[in-house]
């Protein structure tokens, strides 16, 4: 593109081109509502003081599904501990879609963990460097101490991981020798981690192929590179 300067000759113009990015929306704050809706057991509707309903995921969990088992006993418990309640909605990211994800607290309580405790919901590992360290290790403690019990998903010999009932995969638990169970995927063959993102990935996940053999790394299985630094990819199912 060109411009004529004051003498009429014709002269490069300045172009100015502005590169968009798009950049995840992120969001750290702190609301207050009233709970006015249960979807199921880690998803509700909350009310606040303008009357904007706000949709939200609680953080740290995946509760089952509605259609599975003790989906509905899951529901039924966060109604009992929150409907009708007034909440302190602790917020830490809105999904794509419009959920804030956020821990959900009626007089102090957490009740994201709460539903952990009962056997209402896992602890969601595959999201759990997004949590605090002492909440990482208070909601895997409940989990643990949960399926030690027996109490709720856990009196089932086999629960259903919700990952694996939402994308019809079979995932085998993944223990750590102290007996915390790991994020992991389907079975307890190798995985492949890509050194330049610090993820590792498992047969079937989308992009398991596509890892440059410049940044491969293989692990025997998903504890050893969890224990390398790994976390699992949040594109699988």
């Amino acid at each position: 593109m060109f411009t004529k300067s004051g003498s009429g000759v014709l002269v490069p113009a300045l172009v100015i081109v502005c590169l968009c990015v798009a950049v995840p929306r992120t969001r750290a704050e702190s609301l207050n509502g009233r709970v006015v809706g249960i979807d199921d057991g880690d998803t509700l509707t909350v009310l606040d003081a303008r009357n904007t309903t706000h949709v939200i995921r609680l953080s740290g969990i995946d509760a089952p599904e509605k259609s599975q088992a003790f989906g509905q006993r899951s529901k039924q418990a966060l109604s009992q501990a929150v409907f009708g309640k007034s909440v302190t909605l602790q917020c830490g990211k809105e999904e794509s879609y419009g959920r804030l994800v956020c821990k959900v607290l009626p007089d102090d309580r957490d009740v994201c963990l709460e539903q952990v405790k009962a056997g209402m919901a896992w602890h969601y590992k595959q999201f759990e460097d997004e949590q605090t360290a002492a909440d990482r290790e208070s909601y895997a403690d409940a989990e643990d101490a949960a399926r030690g019990a027996h109490l709720g998903l856990w009196s089932d010999a086999h629960p259903i991981p919700p990952w694996d009932f939402r994308h019809g995969t079979a995932s085998a638990l993944q223990f750590e020798s102290n007996g915390h169970r790991i994020a992991g995927g389907p079975g307890n063959d190798h995985v492949r981690g890509n050194s330049k993102k610090h993820i590792y990935q498992w047969p079937g996940c989308p992009t398991y192929d596509a890892i440059s053999p410049h940044n491969r790394v293989d692990f025997e299985n998903a504890a050893a590179a969890q224990a390398a630094g790994f976390r699992p990819a949040r594109n699988c199912p």
